[in-house]
């Protein structure tokens, strides 16, 4: 009997089957997701970051001009009536009413000062006596002339008959208008005659800061807010004042009866030592947030704070920034998913043929198997016929032999 050919065993194929590839796919498409969702998420913190830091940077560099020219022109408006005490301290007609305080002396010093005023920037000149009581002023003409008012109680006024010149931002307590005191001593330390007095007012400068609607305010050396942009700030702090210092400047009716409140400033965000990030409250009630750059007044102890509007163009700077890194982003990202889906889709392909083939291969060792056992079954028949054959052959020829016997058998 022919031996029946072994069948070439069947084994699975070292690379992943379609459905593996479509679980492996499945994870892969949600870590993409999840990177590019880590990856957008920091590019876009990024550029907000970047576009915000750019346009403070901007929008100080900006500031800083703005601030300086501000403090140049103060500047200007202070050094326009300081050289008005020095030159009357020496002047006689000064000196003769000082010393004689005749009508007659007193009448040609109010003229005088009457016509010195009008053509500087100082809003008033007025003379002390040694005694405190102002001699000349002019505004002699005007309901409140200062003739015959007392300022011993002013820093002005003891400053300058102590150290020689004085400085002192008030309120008038006269005028109720707020303003730099510069006074000089008439004569020397030993025999003073009395103080020479010229207040300068900034009216017209804070009018000019007013129009370019951006917040600007000078502080003294308490934080007491002296000039602004802004009127109701004016005699705020910059910071809460302490307890004595407070009932210091109270008594002192330097600023009158104000109660020297905090500014409507919240929330400072320190980028450097003369720039911040802050949020204030405008008279309108709206708060904003503002770029505050400081600047020191030279020749003076006040300190300049200009506050830039900073929200809009930070918020456009910080979309436009965006935008642009989500421009970047999304094009890569789309080349990624597109790549990773190529690849996928050859490994699918690639496992997909493989699967055909293996497939293929299965159904050719089957059906050889079938073939082999058919021809097995053949070849049993086959056999089994020849044997019967050769079995009928036997008795055939028994049967002739037979019939022979039984034919000699008649004979």
């Amino acid at each position: 009997m022919l031996q029946r050919p072994a069948a070439a065993p069947f084994s699975k194929p070292e690379s992943s089957t379609p459905e593996q590839l479509r679980k492996r796919a499945r994870r892969a498409w949600l870590l993409f997701a999840a990177i590019a969702l880590a990856i957008a998420t920091a590019a876009l913190y990024g550029a907000g970051l970047y576009g915000r830091t750019t346009e403070v940077g901007a929008l100080a560099a900006q500031g800083r001009t703005d601030a300086n020219l501000k403090v140049a022109l103060l500047r200007a408006v202070l050094e326009s009536p300081r050289a008005l005490p020095l030159l009357l301290s020496e002047d006689q007609q000064v000196r003769d009413a000082l010393a004689q305080k005749s009508a007659a002396a007193v009448d040609v010093l109010n003229r005088k000062l009457e016509g010195l005023v009008s053509g500087t920037k100082a809003s008033v000149l007025y003379v002390i006596g040694n005694d405190g009581l102002a001699i000349a002023s002019s505004n002699w003409r005007e309901p409140i002339s200062f003739v015959g008012n007392d300022y011993r109680f002013r820093d002005y006024f003891s400053g300058a008959m102590r150290a020689g010149t004085a400085e002192y931002f008030a309120l008038g307590n006269v005028s109720k208008r707020p303003g730099l005191y510069i006074s000089r001593r008439v004569g020397d330390d030993a025999a003073p005659l009395g103080v020479v007095v010229v207040k300068a007012e900034f009216d017209q400068l804070e009018a000019d800061w007013h129009e370019a609607n951006r917040p600007a305010y000078v502080s003294d050396e308490n934080g007491v807010v002296l000039i602004t942009s802004v009127p109701s700030w004016r005699f705020m702090t910059t910071g809460r004042l302490a307890g004595p210092d407070l009932a210091a400047i109270q008594n002192s009716q330097q600023f009158g009866d104000a109660p020297l409140m905090p500014l409507p400033i919240t929330r400072p965000q320190a980028l450097s030592p003369d720039v911040s990030i802050i949020h204030a409250v405008t008279p309108g009630g709206n708060e904003a947030e503002y770029l505050r750059l400081s600047t020191p007044v030279p020749s003076t102890p006040w300190r300049l704070d200009y506050l830039v509007p900073a929200e809009a163009p930070i918020a456009a700077a910080v979309r436009e920034m965006r935008l642009l890194a989500l421009g970047v982003i999304v094009p890569l990202l789309g080349l990624a998913a597109y790549l990773l889906w190529r690849r996928q889709s050859g490994q699918m392909r690639i496992a997909a043929e493989q699967a055909a083939r293996t497939e293929l291969e299965r159904r050719v060792i089957e059906r050889t198997e079938d073939l082999s056992r058919a021809r097995d079954r053949l070849q049993a028949e086959i056999s089994g016929h020849r044997s019967t054959e050769a079995k009928l052959q036997v008795v055939q020829q028994d049967l002739v032999q037979a019939n022979r016997l039984a034919i000699l058998g008649q004979v």
